[in-house]
């Protein structure tokens, strides 16, 4: 079916991009970071599966279409518990719980669009609204299993056609051990909620 010009279609579409590092016991989440203090998501797009990203291509929306960011979540799948030891013989047991708060709460995350920060707070701020309800108390989420418990923007974030934007998780102190040595597999999202404009078809 073809495009109708100059007829537009608003819908909800969420866009999300992950930071992947597979199921590799040689690869730790350090081997998969081109900046030692920081993840970027909706930059590098290529080779993902749909079930990392939904971008077609890095960093813009595709075409002419424009999007309202009305809010933003951080979402974890950790790994399960492991350890590591980078310095010493002794072992260091690491529980999916420990690894998202010591990513959470040491890291600030930064929306940019167009090279202008839009916003920029501890990544505590956004909390995933997603996940599996603890029922036996072994599932750790990043705050409530609810798409309604999340950081919602005042006003909605515009992303017009063909302009940059990204999202940066910054660890001004350095990655802790614990997130850094992490194995794999491991995802960790970053999803803007809103509405994607876009041509009718």
């Amino acid at each position: 079916m073809g495009k109708v010009k100059g007829v537009k279609e608003k819908l909800q579409f969420p866009l999300y991009d992950a930071f992947f590092v597979p199921p590799d016991p040689l690869k730790k989440l350090k081997d998969f970071m081109t900046d030692p203090r920081m993840i970027r998501f909706f930059v590098d797009v290529q080779n993902k599966t749909r079930l990392e990203t939904n971008l077609q291509a890095s960093g813009v929306l595709p075409s002419l279409n424009t999007f309202e960011a009305r809010a933003m979540r951080v979402v974890g799948a950790p790994p399960i518990t492991f350890t590591f030891d980078p310095k010493e013989p002794k072992t260091t047991t690491v529980s999916p719980d420990v690894f998202l708060a010591n990513l959470i709460y040491n890291s600030v995350t930064t929306l940019l669009v167009g090279e202008k920060t839009m916003i920029e707070v501890p990544t505590f701020y956004f909390p995933s609204g997603a996940g599996v309800s603890p029922g036996n108390g072994t599932v750790t989420n990043h705050g409530e299993p609810d798409p309604m418990a999340t950081f919602r923007f005042a006003e909605p974030v515009s992303i017009d056609p063909q302009q940059n934007f990204r999202v940066e998780m910054l660890f001004p102190q350095g990655v802790p051990d614990s997130v850094k040595y992490a194995p794999g597999p491991l995802r960790i999202w970053v999803v803007l909620d809103g509405y994607l404009t876009r041509d009718a078809q």
